[in-house]
């Protein structure tokens, strides 16, 4: 019976996602694919559970007549598998926010005239990359502007620009994962610019969602193109939404048309806003405090520190739960599932 309304509800959303597209089809469409998507990952983690569970009673019945090693085994590798299922969806059931179910735009920013710390934003934008795609989510990198390519020490870097990267990974409850890795995150290590100096970096990453629905006058809207750069042998188009009132802005630079971009940037400061009235707890634009916009964003929320020597022991730690690990190459490379579950539930 459930089995059938799950279809029913598939078959429904399938239908409205293949009518005809409007103009702005992008936020009109994604949001259902993304429903529908929910649906159909619901229901094969449901069979997934439902087989593993029927595997799990077979082999208790034949181990209750005979003792069978391999047996055992598989047996207890089928009860972690269903236990881990169990946890994510009682995990999931928890991301009851509006935007949980939503996408997520990763902002990470670095201060433009600290070589350490742009190092430290790529470095970031891999582990949220590996992370996203490790759980099959379209990961795509909307905007990165540190398009200025300056040779150092043999090394090329890109560092000039504005100071940012802009990854969007869409899937379900991306967001509502995502969401409390908003905040400053510090790196400790020996700088790969100055060997001979112990290097602290901080970067921000602030957390938004997509498919946000929000009405901007046209008025407080300001339409920026930016002289367009020459980077890794390709000419991009820049641009960039302002919106006056408050200053925040959104640029996209990763399409390969003016129009594209600018829905994109009109999408990604739709986002920003909407995080931010969720923030400050406000629901119109209007009331945004401008004053406050930065307060939640430089909190310090996790260290990273690094160590070149065997005498100390590199560690990762979580500063709002208390959450570490010694294993800094596995973080730096996208599992970091126990620190987002961790804040998850701090602030669920």
């Amino acid at each position: 019976m459930f089995s059938s309304a799950l279809t029913a509800e598939s078959q429904k959303l399938q239908q409205l996602a293949a009518q005809p597209k409007s103009g702005n089809s992008i936020n009109n469409v994604e949001p259902i694919l993304q429903e529908l998507d929910a649906l159909q990952s619901y229901q094969a983690k449901l069979n997934q559970c439902q087989t593993c569970l029927a595997d799990i009673q077979a082999a208790a019945e034949l181990l209750e007549f005979q003792a069978d090693e391999e047996l055992e085994q598989e047996l207890q590798t089928n009860l972690a598998q269903l236990n881990c299922s169990l946890e994510e969806c009682e995990l999931e059931q928890s991301l009851s926010g509006p935007c949980d179910k939503n996408g997520a735009y990763l902002i990470i920013s670095a201060a433009i005239d600290d070589l350490d710390a742009l190092d430290w934003a790529q470095m970031l934008l891999r582990m949220y990359g590996r992370w996203g795609q490790n759980r099959g989510y379209r990961v795509i990198l909307v905007e990165d502007s540190l398009l200025e390519y300056v040779e150092i020490n043999s090394a090329i870097l890109e560092i000039g620009g504005v100071n940012s990267l802009t990854l969007a990974i869409d899937g379900r409850y991306a967001y509502g994962y995502l969401k409390s890795e908003t905040g400053v995150h510090l790196l400790k290590r020996t700088s790969p610019f100055n060997i001979t100096r112990k290097q602290a970096s901080s970067v921000t990453v602030e957390v938004v969602p997509m498919y946000v629905e929000l009405e901007i006058p046209q008025q407080d809207l300001e339409l920026i193109i930016l002289p367009p750069p020459y980077v890794r042998c390709v000419i991009r188009t820049l641009v960039r939404i302002v919106h006056v009132p408050t200053g925040i802005s959104a640029i996209s630079g990763e399409e390969r048309s003016r129009l594209l971009n600018r829905e994109t940037a009109l999408a990604l400061l739709k986002s920003k806003l909407f995080a931010i009235m969720q923030r400050q707890g406000v629901q119109q634009l209007a009331d945004i405090q401008g004053e406050i916009l930065k307060t939640v964003l430089n909190q310090p929320i996790r260290e990273y520190q690094l160590v070149s020597d065997s005498a100390n022991q590199g560690k990762v730690l979580d500063l709002g739960t208390g959450i570490q690990t010694t294993a800094v190459a596995e973080v730096l490379d996208g599992k970091i599932d126990s620190f987002i579950k961790a804040g998850v539930l701090l602030k669920n």
